[in-house]
């Protein structure tokens, strides 16, 4: 099997033009934070264009914490930083969803977060939470040494295929209320392992699970013990690969997948290719 990767995409809409179309032949995967951009002059439309073409193709698509930010039971906030879309527009969006309907009737308006998570709550279904593919654990932000402490080592046995659905079912285990105060009454969801925040990204715990783990903020490299891992969210000039990790989070110019069918690195902008390439700042 070849597969295609990228991750962080935010609502870039050359980003994913660019991806659909580089070896469409390929299953292509996009590792989480599909919307949230901070870059001017991309727009709100532009973010659910994006939504759109990925939710259209056959894409995998996994959940990042900026994705799980527009679910109904929202674990952590979201980081918009769109204008409310004036009345007309915003009223082409209610008549379009039932659910934001229910939203306007309820409240009296909608939001653009109500907007961005009418989307991801039509396609909930085929958001994941992890990925195997060609040897390649995928997750949004990559399982640190002490999140694979946690998996049994049956699991680990069982290879990277046993580890997905083990993270897919405790996903589904962790997804419960987090009381607020004495009264208990519901703040968020999102209580477990998975959904920690480590310290180094203003969270109350020493290490991250799976949508927020960062390996230079933690000072910890990504655990062997789940075999050879790709992942995003922390954010790096350009990708980073060791033996047994990358992370493909970029922030300099280019638009960086990895080809795991040829092994290679690819710059999908400047046609770039780094074939071995082997980090020498290990984290």
């Amino acid at each position: 099997m070849m597969a295609i990767i990228i991750s962080d995409i935010h609502g870039d809409i050359e980003k994913v033009r660019a991806f659909l179309a580089y070896r469409p032949e390929a299953e292509h995967i996009v590792l989480g934070d599909l919307v949230d951009s901070t870059r001017k002059g991309i727009t709100l439309d532009d973010e659910l264009a994006c939504l759109e073409l990925l939710f259209s193709s056959d894409a995998k698509t996994l959940w990042g914490n900026h994705d799980l930010a527009y679910t109904k039971e929202m674990p952590w906030h979201c980081n918009t930083m769109h204008e409310l879309p004036d009345e007309d527009i915003q009223q082409k969006y209610i008549d379009n969803s039932p659910y934001l309907q229910d939203i306007n009737r309820l409240n009296g308006y909608v939001s653009v977060r109500d907007i961005l998570t009418d989307r991801f709550v039509a396609n909930k279904d085929r958001m994941r939470v992890a990925y195997t593919v060609d040897g390649w654990l995928c997750t949004h932000a990559g399982v640190g040494p002490e999140m694979a402490e946690l998996i049994p080592p049956d699991v680990i046995a069982g290879g990277q295929s046993d580890i997905v659905a083990w993270l897919e079912d405790q996903f589904k285990r962790e997804l419960v209320p987090v009381p607020l105060g004495k009264g208990g009454r519901p703040r968020r969801y999102g209580r477990g392992p998975l959904f920690q925040i480590p310290l180094c990204r203003h969270g109350d715990d020493y290490w991250g699970g799976i949508f927020w783990y960062d390996p230079h903020g933690e000072m910890t490299d990504p655990s062997p013990r789940v075999g050879k891992q790709i992942f995003g969210h922390t954010p790096v000039p350009w990708p980073e690969r060791t033996d047994n990790w990358i992370n493909l989070n970029t922030f300099e110019e280019g638009i960086w997948v990895f080809d795991t069918g040829t092994d290679q690195l690819v710059d999908l902008l400047d046609d770039r290719e780094l074939a071995g390439f082997v980090n020498d700042q290990q984290t």
